[in-house]
């Protein structure tokens, strides 16, 4: 068959293959001859930016306290119907506060800051409660009754030189008897793709209440991975769970990984932004043996920080003394240090200085033998870990009661970890007694910390200042920066220097024993600034 005889896609076809190969020919020429055609030289142009617009702040509160019992077909979670799922001895408090932030710039009008506070599933913003600053002051309100998971939001300062308010929660729940008796204390979180919840167990008599809150438009998968003191725990059924927006899912942990006695929770969403907490409670056969919530603390890392650990004084063999749960989740252990930064520097712990941990094992350190006061633990490893601690209170806590503790209520408060260097606000509750705890880790120097507190009424108080030594924790009470006649609706805590933790301790004092809560703040959002752009 000759070319003409060729259909004439394959004359075309063959054409231009002789012509490449024509191409490669000369190439190999040229190459031959010694002369190479220099590459196209990268250009190391600058991306173009775009300036993005100071967005608003938002923080996602837990819900109250609630009675469970064992799953029913088709549902996570329900309840006994003898039981109220909120009891009515439990007194729910939500706190708000927006404010702006320390470091905002002084030029142009900022007008005052204003935010809300809705009910998680309220989309569209139609009930709840508006919070609008006085001149000069902060937007600050109380929702007595709380129902549900609430969003509290605020949108932008001004509109030139525009920046994210400081919006801070926080929930209180106060139960004086019954089987949910604690006070339980928890800071509103910002939603995020994953969450590390260091705290709780599943073994007989206590309960893990995992509650998944989606407070966006889109549905959200999330995936559950659970540790327990024997290494990684295999969860019955599936371990993803869909959280439909503006709604809450229930997981009651004890009905999917049972007999764990010490746990650490990882979830990981898609498909939106969730929060979550821990309800953790328990019982020894009629007696409540504390209930608090567990919220998210670090990710894993190789220095952990975890403040609010107020402890009072206890034997080194001690009952229901205070612990610190570490877990490597990787899957090579490796040796941790421990060091407890008290009063007037670092207290050496007998026996806890250094720790092996097994991956995938979740461990409790007892800090029985701790002089009473207030301390900061960090954990250096070299492995990344997660951490977090448990803080009791009780008239049989730490062997110094006149009464075994398996006969008297125990309260119990989950302090998670944090990130240092944080200045920003912190919500307090009106009633429970507060006091801040503020932690400088390493370095050889003072720092240098403000504390200025937030009225009732939305006042700024007079900034207070402290200088605090290196590798230590000063507990300071925030009755005593108030201002006569004032109450404290929330703080504000701001130092430069990037070693600074703290968080605030509340009590409540009871013949039964004092109940305890830790709060530890969030890291204020801060504004987008400039992003570089790259065309395609």
């Amino acid at each position: 068959m000759t070319h003409d005889n060729l259909p004439r896609a394959t004359r075309t076809a063959l054409v231009r293959s002789l012509t490449a190969l024509g191409a490669l020919s000369l190439t190999g020429v040229v190459v031959a001859a010694g002369v190479v055609a220099p590459p196209t030289a990268p250009v190391d142009t600058p991306l173009p930016t775009v300036e993005v617009p100071a967005g608003g702040s938002s923080v996602v509160c837990a819900g109250p306290v609630r009675l469970s019992t064992a799953p029913e077909e088709g549902d996570d979670v329900s309840y006994d119907p003898q039981f109220d799922p909120s009891p009515g001895e439990s007194v729910p408090t939500v706190t708000a506060l927006v404010v702006e932030p320390s470091d905002a710039p002084t030029t142009g009008s900022r007008g005052r800051p204003a935010g809300a506070l809705r009910a998680l599933g309220d989309l569209d913003g139609t009930t709840g409660l508006d919070l609008t600053a006085p001149t000069g002051g902060a937007a600050v309100g109380e929702l007595p009754d709380l129902e549900q998971g609430l969003l509290l939001t605020a949108e932008p300062l001004g509109e030139q030189d525009a920046v994210p308010p400081w919006v801070a929660g926080t929930v209180t729940v106060t139960t004086l008897e019954g089987d949910l008796r604690g006070l339980v204390a928890a800071a509103c979180q910002p939603s995020a793709t994953e969450t590390w919840l260091v705290g709780g167990g599943t073994d007989l008599g206590t309960s893990a209440r995992l509650v998944l809150q989606n407070p966006g438009r889109t549905p959200a998968t999330v995936r559950l991975t659970l540790w327990g003191p024997s290494g990684p725990v295999e969860v019955a059924g599936a371990p993803e769970f869909l959280v439909p927006p503006g709604a809450e899912r229930v997981v009651l942990l004890e009905g999917v990984a049972a007999e764990q006695r010490r746990i650490v929770v990882r979830l990981q969403s898609s498909g939106g932004l969730v929060a979550a907490y821990l309800q953790d409670s328990q019982l020894r056969g009629l007696v409540p043996a504390g209930t608090d919530y567990v919220v998210a603390g670090r990710p894993p890392a190789q220095q952990q920080v975890v403040p609010g650990i107020v402890v009072p004084g206890s034997e080194p063999d001690g009952a229901d003394v205070a612990v610190l749960r570490l877990l490597a989740p990787g899957t090579t252990g490796g040796t941790a240090r421990v060091r407890l930064l008290g009063p007037d520097g670092e207290v050496e712990l007998p026996g806890a200085q250094e720790v092996e941990l097994e991956p995938g094992v979740v461990l409790d350190l007892p800090l029985g033998g701790l002089p009473a006061g207030a301390y900061t633990a960090v954990v250096d490893s070299e492995q990344a870990v997660v951490a977090g601690a448990l803080i009791t209170r009780g008239l049989g806590v730490g062997g110094q009661a006149p009464a075994p503790s398996a006969q008297r209520p125990v309260e119990r408060a989950w302090p998670a970890s944090v990130e240092p260097g944080v200045s920003g606000p912190l919500a307090l509750p009106v009633g429970p007694r507060a006091s801040l705890t503020i932690g400088v880790v390493g370095g050889t120097g003072p720092a240098q910390v403000t504390v200025q507190v937030v009225g009732t009424d939305g006042r700024l108080g007079e900034p207070v200042r402290r200088s605090i030594a290196a590798d230590s924790t000063l507990a300071l009470p925030v009755s005593a920066v108030v201002e006569d006649g004032e109450t404290a609706a929330g703080v504000l805590v701001v130092s430069s220097d990037p070693r600074v933790v703290w968080a605030a301790v509340l009590e409540v004092q009871d013949d039964e024993g004092d109940m305890v809560g830790v709060l530890v703040p969030v890291r204020p959002r801060t504004a987008d600034g400039q992003v570089g752009v790259r065309l395609r």
